[in-house]
């Protein structure tokens, strides 16, 4: 191969590498209902999720009986697989874990310290698009650029909060996990 065959590839998959890693970023909204297994009725919920580098944050808005929007705690995303926690109240700590796609987001909820038929079931969101209003009404809203150091300092906060305490070598390989995906984010946020 040439050289300048082979600069022209190195530049292209470089390229190519930066605009993959600028989608993922991108802010994603999923509509659609939870569907608890003693067969109550189905709960409606809105999930807004943003992926920094591995660490998952955002908000979910349940109808009732919930009733309640919930900042996600703690969370996670490995390829499509996303792992989140969200406490609407101190006794309605909602887990999910799932296959999050580009159209889709199902999996399996449960909620904490509960093993009944009614603390858990399965959920299917489909993806929307955020309406331009909404998008005008966040960003008057929320005054720190997308993918600013704070929602690292943030996203790293949340996740020391969910390491396991008790066990020395669990809380120490966790805390490292998050210090990785700290300085991730905040190599991927410098100038």
């Amino acid at each position: 191969m040439k050289p300048c065959a082979f600069l022209r590839q190195a530049v292209c998959s470089l390229l190519f590498g930066l605009a993959a890693a600028g989608a993922c970023a991108e802010d994603k909204l999923y509509e659609g209902m939870l569907l608890p297994e003693d067969f109550a009725g189905p709960i409606t919920v809105t999930v807004e999720l943003r992926d920094l580098h591995g660490v998952l944050v955002g908000r979910v808005k349940a109808s009732p009986p919930i009733s309640a929007v919930g900042q996600i705690s703690s969370g996670e995303m490995m390829g499509d697989k996303c792992d989140f926690t969200v406490p609407f109240t101190s006794s309605m700590v909602l887990r999910f874990v799932g296959t999050c796609s580009t159209s889709m987001f199902e999996g399996r909820y449960t909620q904490a310290g509960r093993r009944d038929a009614s603390s858990r079931g399965t959920f299917r969101l489909m993806r929307k698009e955020p309406d331009k209003e909404e998008d005008t009404r966040e960003a008057l809203r929320t005054p720190v650029p997308t993918g600013s150091l704070t929602e690292c300092i943030t996203a790293n906060t949340r996740c020391l909060g969910a390491c396991p305490k008790g066990d020395y070598n669990t809380e120490f390989l966790c805390s490292n996990r998050c210090r990785t995906k700290y300085k991730a984010c905040k190599k991927a946020v410098s100038p």
